[in-house]
């Protein structure tokens, strides 16, 4: 039996992907990026217990390479996992990774070191569209009227 699928996935910058995965972090949580290759990119979750042992769990992700001139180094990575190594959550591991797949569109700033959202970057005054125009942003969190 073949099964059927007609979904839309999430696909970013690997630089994105480090952002989203440093946004995300807290001292419990934990997202890193731990490894990348030249199809694959791996994304360490790991959620301490009680003594401090990690046991950390990776969710395997695609990727492919930008296609943009001087950007060779920042692959695009497809956020639908291909397995979870070391899966904590017997066969359920997959549900650690899905604020990856929520996280809210980060746009990196005039410093080219500070990422922020979309409504971040607005009310700290430094979107140089026009303010009498609709928010034209569909991806991001900023609400219309916000």
């Amino acid at each position: 039996m073949k099964t059927q699928s007609d979904q839309k996935v999430r696909v970013v910058a690997l630089e994105n992907l480090r952002a989203m995965c440093k946004r995300l972090s807290s001292v419990c949580h934990r997202f890193t990026v731990s490894k990348v290759s030249c199809s694959r990119v791996h994304v360490e979750y790991s959620n301490p217990n009680e003594y401090g042992s990690e046991n950390p769990m990776t969710a395997v992700y695609p990727c492919y390479p930008s296609g943009w001139h001087g950007d060779e180094d920042n692959p695009r990575v497809v956020l639908d996992g291909l397995r979870v190594i070391n899966d904590q959550w017997d066969g359920d591991g997959w549900q650690a990774f899905e604020p990856l797949v929520d996280c809210v569109t980060l746009w990196r700033g005039a410093d080219e070191k500070m990422w922020e959202t979309h409504a971040e970057i607005r009310k700290a005054g430094r979107d140089k569209r026009r303010t009498d125009l609709p928010d034209s942003c569909i991806v991001c969190d900023v609400k219309e009227g916000a």
